[in-house]
């Protein structure tokens, strides 16, 4: 019995520190915690609910903080949550905003998604051939929502 409850405590303790976004323990080393790319990763899991319920408003501020240390795949999120409005209201010129930041290092998805932006007129004027050149871009890396705009 009193190996039961030893058991039990310590599965108790366990399941508590997974379910926590920040390590406990041993080793946390806060400047790996903190780095652009795991604050990314948290931003990520609180995007599509790994772990726990969907929070855009936690995922916002994760990927705020990475993106402003020059994280691309955090500014293409951010641009997206500003896109889409969701935990923020919506609001294109952001998104371009962020979207041109990751595009700028090389993102493909960040290159197709400011594509779309300039295809469909959303937060800047329709402009076809900005749009094609995105997409080109994105295209060349294999991406492949661009390579099926472009029709190949």
């Amino acid at each position: 019995m009193h190996l039961r409850k030893l058991l039990l405590v310590s599965l108790c303790v366990l399941c508590v520190s997974c379910a926590s976004n920040r390590p406990s323990g041993y080793g946390y080393d806060k400047d790996i915690y903190d780095s652009p790319e795991n604050q990314y990763k948290i931003g990520y899991r609180y995007l599509l609910g790994q772990g726990g319920p969907i929070n855009y408003s936690e995922a916002l501020v994760y990927f705020n903080k990475a993106a402003n240390d020059g994280n691309r795949y955090a500014q293409n999120e951010l641009g997206y949550l500003y896109a889409a409005g969701k935990g923020v209201p919506k609001n294109y010129h952001t998104a371009i905003l962020w979207y041109t930041k990751a595009s700028a290092q090389n993102l493909a998805s960040a290159q197709y998604n400011l594509g779309m932006m300039y295809a469909d007129g959303l937060g800047t004027p329709v402009d076809k051939n900005k749009a094609m050149e995105l997409f080109r871009k994105s295209a060349d890396q294999g991406f492949a929502p661009a390579r099926r705009a472009l029709g190949q």
